[in-house]
């Protein structure tokens, strides 16, 4: 198995679930970040939020930072989550055994310091397991928030980037995530006590 997997297929379609169940407490191990959808208090839809992915396997002390709000339309966006955030969690990444990326490929591509600490990261030995939005579901996101035609020329790059890369494997077909992610957790993941 490639050290950097990554998964890709519509929105909604369980890939983050599938990383975070076959992960599990392997997850508080891990570097990068994770993104989900968010609730008010009272369950009503808050918007998309950022936070360490080892937050996701049980780690404390973490808070999720805002950077979607779907309370407004059209969608208000806090890009200085991936510039600070965002940034920090992709460069303390290389000190981890293994990262988790999820996901990638949407308002943070209009980040240049998040796009060179991503490279930064790429560069590295550093396995990867991550999310990659569709070209489709980033280009509605595209016209939704209207960041430009430039953000599709860098998604296009990292799209290619993935792509073409020899350590790197890109899974788009549903029915093979699950095989393809617990192959990878064995060979990466799998730290002795967890």
């Amino acid at each position: 198995m490639k050290a950097k997997l990554f998964l890709s297929g519509p929105a909604f379609s369980g890939k983050s679930r599938l990383i975070r169940e076959i992960l599990g407490r392997q997850l508080s191990f891990a570097g990068g970040y994770c993104t989900e959808l968010s609730k008010t208090e009272d369950g009503s839809l808050l918007g998309c939020t950022l936070f360490p992915a080892a937050a996701a396997g049980g780690a404390e002390g973490f808070s999720k930072e805002l950077f979607l709000d779907l309370r407004t339309f059209p969608p208000g966006h806090d890009s200085e989550v991936f510039r600070g955030t965002g940034v920090r969690l992709l460069e303390e990444a290389l000190f981890y055994p293994f990262a988790v990326l999820d996901e990638l490929g949407g308002i943070d591509l209009i980040i240049p310091q998040f796009r060179q600490a991503l490279e930064g990261l790429f560069a590295s030995d550093v396995p990867l397991l991550g999310v990659l939005k569709t070209r489709e579901d980033s280009e509605q996101l595209r016209q939704t928030l209207g960041p430009g035609e430039r953000f599709t020329a860098f998604y296009d790059r990292l799209a290619e980037r993935i792509t073409s890369a020899p350590d790197t494997a890109l899974v788009t077909e549903e029915d093979a995530w699950e095989d393809a992610i617990r192959v990878w957790a064995a060979e990466y993941a799998d730290l002795q006590g967890i």
